[in-house]
């Protein structure tokens, strides 16, 4: 069963380790090592070391284990065979404070110590580790004398690299899960020899900064009617929106230099919004990653003095049987793209929104069921963003209604005489219209007539 101490011995020695061992601890105890106080085992390198069992200095020999903190702090070595540590004390405790209490109360018969001494005390003269997309990249600097880089990965796997000509090294590889210590272990050696090690502590990911958007400018031509954005955003982004007066267009990123993208949208057949700004999104890998609101430059705007002269004539006919007024006008100077809008006073009283067509021409009923109205007039009001820019006062007409004469029974008895009377005057025309005439009386017609014409005979035989 492990043994936890509750002598100050990890205090003190963390603060030695951290501090160079300014305080001789247990400085009246025996200087008299026991034999379990040390071992001797062959290194790396095939000779024989001394490694000290902190347990027993700390028990029965603390002024040499006093010597080692404050002398050898810099080379001294922390071995624990069972969780294979082996690694430099003084780093260890500075980096890994938790861990080194855990390990301490677990394994503290088991803790021993090793002098580490090398011409040169640091040949590891830098390293660090942090994660970069997903990646872990060690960077360090060696002395001329490290000819080779040993990196032991989390999780026990080994990567070899040999120094550069400017004596720097960089190993990467993907970044552990989390069931994996985030630590590396770093091992310089000059030839086959171990000149120095460190373990490393690798820096999280540190989460993503949201601005992307750098730098950005928004112009519309407004004679051309063609909007311009251009921008710069941060490494990652591949693809830019834009929407500016409910039209919307898409624009791919460019690589601009290292870390650095740019894009450049074109919208055109577009009119200037009220709010004049534009929405700009950023997306990476179809993800939206931000998002901004710019103000959009104007030029080449229409001069105001050169204002749109508006007129309005309408008439407006009330209809009483129908309870409803029929008005009909047009606006003169109208424009569908401009920001204008008609409207007319109803006769409860309420604004009604007109929308002319392309010629300004408009054409509506307003009823007024249900109540009265008596008003002499109607009233037109067309305002240009937002402001009323002209008034018109329409007057009312009544529209007339002719009834028919409904005819009485004197009437029609009239009538009918005078259809009597002219049906008795086509009798009476065989002159005018003999043969019709003869056609509708029969032969009889013909026969009178024959005796006519032989006493007319007869008459002229006489006169001969």
């Amino acid at each position: 069963m492990k043994k936890y101490m509750t002598k100050p011995v990890l205090a003190v020695v963390t603060a030695a380790g951290i501090l160079g061992c300014l305080t001789p601890i247990f400085a009246n105890a025996s200087s008299i090592a026991s034999p379990s106080a040390t071992k001797v085992v062959m290194n790396d390198e095939g000779k024989q070391v001394t490694r000290y069992n902190l347990k027993e200095l700390a028990q029965n020999d603390p002024t040499t284990l006093n010597m080692l903190l404050k002398n050898q702090a810099d080379h001294l070595y922390i071995i624990v065979e069972e969780i294979n540590l082996n690694t430099k004390l003084q780093t260890y405790m500075e980096e890994n404070k938790t861990e080194w209490e855990r390990i301490y109360n677990e394994y503290y018969s088991d803790i021993w110590l090793e002098v580490r001494l090398t011409e040169n005390a640091e040949e590891i003269v830098s390293v660090n580790a942090k994660t970069e997309n997903n990646k872990v990249y060690i960077k360090g600097i060696v002395t001329s004398d490290v000819t080779k880089v040993v990196v032991k990965k989390p999780n026990s796997d080994i990567i070899e690299v040999v120094p550069t000509n400017e004596h720097s090294f960089t190993v990467s590889f993907e970044a552990p899960d989390a069931s994996y210590e985030p630590y590396v272990t770093v091992s310089a050696y000059e030839g086959s020899k171990l000149v120095d090690s460190e373990k490393v502590k690798i820096v999280p990911k540190v989460e993503e900064d949201k601005e992307m958007i750098i730098h950005t400018m928004s112009v519309l031509d407004a004679k051309k009617k063609e909007l311009k954005v251009k921008g710069i955003v941060k490494q990652g982004a591949d693809k830019v929106t834009v929407t500016y007066n409910g039209v919307k267009k898409d624009a791919n990123v460019k690589k601009l230099w290292d870390g650095v993208g740019s894009f450049t949208v074109s919208v055109k057949d577009v009119q200037a919004a009220k709010d004049q700004k534009a929405l700009i999104e950023v997306y990476e890998d179809g993800k939206k990653v931000d998002s901004e609101s710019v103000q959009v430059e104007i030029v080449n705007a229409p001069d105001k003095d050169q204002a749109t002269e508006y007129a309005i004539k309408a008439t407006a006919v009330n209809n009483p049987a129908a309870k409803s007024i029929q008005v009909k006008g047009t606006v003169s100077g109208w424009n569908k793209e401009d920001d204008t809008e008609l409207f007319v006073i109803a006769p409860d009283g309420k604004k009604k929104e007109i929308e002319p067509n392309d010629k300004g021409e408009f054409s509506l009923t307003l009823s007024y069921k249900d109540r009265s109205f008596s008003a002499k007039s109607i009233q037109f009001a067309l305002y240009e963003d937002d402001k009323l820019v002209k008034k018109a006062d329409v007057a009312l007409s009544t529209k007339v209604i002719v009834e028919p004469v409904k005819p009485t029974d004197d009437d029609e008895d009239n009538d009918d005489k005078k259809k009597k009377e002219k049906g008795k005057q086509k009798d009476k025309h065989p002159n005018g219209n003999a043969y019709g005439y003869w056609k509708k009386h029969g032969k009889e017609w013909n026969d009178d007539h024959d005796d006519d014409n032989d006493d007319d005979d007869d008459r002229d035989e006489d006169r001969d």
